[in-house]
């Protein structure tokens, strides 16, 4: 007596998770504390505690305002009601400084591979990653795609800024 067995379905699933690193190469994750509301995959700025807090950008954040993309392993969450996922304010969260993470992409992202990557400073899609070609608010980043988009999220490879050190003959040298 056989049995009958489905081997095809008719669905897929993107390559990577919103937040999820893309491999175990070289990566930096630090410890924040969200200042408002966050989700996983969107790229976080420096909050009102230096070092401490992580909060969403705005219209006047700089690249050197950057503090990193919130880690998918960071933090314990549920989808809501409307299949969101949303991490609540005053929640620790991991951030990667630098190493390779799938990272949450805006509308009008169309990353190539090796292209430079934006961060989107303003609007709805504020956090969220983008290209140059799109004419949403954004800075630049010290960073790279590894590939196209995959259902709203890409590879993207974030490298470690320089240091910023004393100026020689500066106070803080001269102490």
């Amino acid at each position: 007596m056989g049995m009958a067995v489905q081997t095809s379905y008719g669905f897929s699933f993107p390559k990577g998770v919103a937040g999820g690193l893309y491999d175990l190469s070289a990566h930096e994750v630090s410890t924040r504390q969200g200042e408002g509301d966050t989700t996983f995959g969107v790229g976080v700025v420096v909050g009102t505690n230096k070092g401490i807090d992580v909060k969403a950008p705005t219209a006047a954040s700089t690249a050197a305002d950057f503090e990193g993309v919130v880690v998918h392993n960071s933090v314990m969450a549920e989808l809501d009601m409307d299949n969101k996922l949303s991490i609540a304010s005053k929640r620790t969260v991991g951030c990667l400084h630098h190493g390779k993470i799938w990272v949450k992409t805006g509308e009008n992202a169309s990353p190539e591979y090796k292209e430079r990557v934006f961060l989107i400073t303003a609007g709805d899609e504020a956090g969220l990653f983008t290209t140059s070609a799109d004419t949403a608010t954004k800075v630049a980043l010290n960073a790279h795609y590894l590939g196209v988009s995959d259902v709203g999220i890409a590879v993207a490879e974030f490298f470690p800024a320089a240091a910023a050190l004393p100026v020689s003959g500066s106070a803080e040298q001269n102490g």
